[in-house]
């Protein structure tokens, strides 16, 4: 299981339940990383010792000898990667990786606002194309959406959608964060604090006449446009009514005792946090992009709105403080919705399908 490991979100996340519940199948699993953060302090506390690539840079060659090393030495069959650089680096092994490769495309490039950002990025999404071509990998795409956007890119090899799944999390006996202060409406935002994640028309939100001021809008995580959207927030004049609490260790304790879930994005594959709140019966308000429209059903597990518009975001936050049982009801239907069909035991169960598959 070939990783980046430099943060810890969704696809975290995924490399966390996957390699555990193989694992718990008996499977053999090799967790292989590029960065000794908090994805290998977990899968340490899972009880699975990861291998972490020391490199001198994100394409050192020195990666992909070591990756042949361990293919070799641990009699590996598959090799299953996440991101550019993993893909990068498995295929630079070239013929002697001899495994076949899954990969999975867990969403679109991040755009940059930079030229050297936008440069980077090109070069990243080329190599990457050319590396899953180069691997004949067999590609599972988070989403629908996702597999359309590289019907061009991926041509002739073998593709599936294999949609995210998790166990289900319980709602009851999870410790409310002290942040969290009883007597208000909490509405949280939890992931990276980037531009494609769109909190700042959650912040021209919470500035609208039509939220009420008792709403509090609580951000869990960490990310470039922070300084920039504290600026924003303070601009709006929102004061204590935006807080900005960093990245949290037990995000799920923070999401239990949230009112409602914001998720304002630009466009999205198909995050975890969206299927955590759901299985908590945590109301979601989201954009109608990507992953998210393709699993919420609007009026029915969650509300959508256009990807910026702000006045429809603030006026699906305002019915959900006015509207407390219809907000309710729409988070249990998630809930049942996420154990029917977002389940982490059918999600391994089809990458297994994929890893016992020939090569393309």
């Amino acid at each position: 299981m070939l990783s980046p490991g430099e943060l810890f979100g969704g696809v975290e996340t995924m490399v966390l339940g996957l390699c555990s519940r193989l694992r718990d199948g008996g499977v053999y699993v090799l967790p292989v990383l590029f960065h000794d953060r908090e994805l290998a302090r977990r899968l340490r506390e899972a009880g699975l010792e990861p291998v972490i690539l020391r490199t001198r840079h994100r394409y050192d060659p020195g990666a992909a000898r070591a990756l042949v090393g361990l293919v070799e030495k641990h009699g590996i069959d598959v090799v299953h990667v996440h991101g550019y650089r993993a893909t990068v680096t498995a295929a630079v092994g070239g013929s002697r990786l001899r495994a076949r490769v899954v990969k999975t495309e867990h969403g679109l490039p991040e755009p940059s606002v930079r030229i050297i950002g936008k440069a980077k990025s090109r070069l990243n999404h080329t190599l990457d194309t050319w590396a899953t071509k180069r691997l004949r990998a067999c590609v599972c795409y988070v989403t629908a959406d996702i597999m359309g956007r590289y019907d061009k890119a991926h041509a002739g090899l073998l593709r599936r959608v294999i949609h995210n799944g998790i166990d289900p999390i319980e709602r009851e006996g999870r410790p409310r964060p002290p942040e969290l202060e009883q007597g208000f409406f909490h509405a949280g935002i939890v992931g990276r604090i980037s531009r494609v994640k769109g909190i700042t028309f959650a912040l021209r939100a919470m500035a609208s006449s039509a939220v009420p001021s008792n709403v509090r809008l609580n951000i869990i995580g960490t990310g470039p446009l922070e300084a920039e959207l504290r600026h924003e927030a303070s601009t709006l004049r929102l004061g204590d009514r935006v807080r900005f609490h960093g990245f949290q260790r037990n995000a799920l304790d923070w999401i239990a005792h949230m009112d409602v879930l914001l998720m304002p994005s630009l466009h999205e594959g198909l995050p975890y946090t969206l299927l955590e709140a759901m299985s908590l019966g945590v109301p979601v308000v989201a954009s109608r992009v990507g992953g998210l429209a393709e699993v919420l059903r609007d009026g029915e597990t969650g509300v959508l709105v256009e990807a910026g518009d702000t006045s429809g975001l603030a006026s699906a936050l305002g019915h959900s403080v006015q509207e407390p049982q219809l907000a309710r009801s729409l988070g249990a239907a998630a809930a049942r919705e996420q154990r029917g069909h977002y389940s982490l035991d059918r999600m391994v169960g089809e990458y297994v399908e994929m890893y016992a598959h020939p090569r393309s």
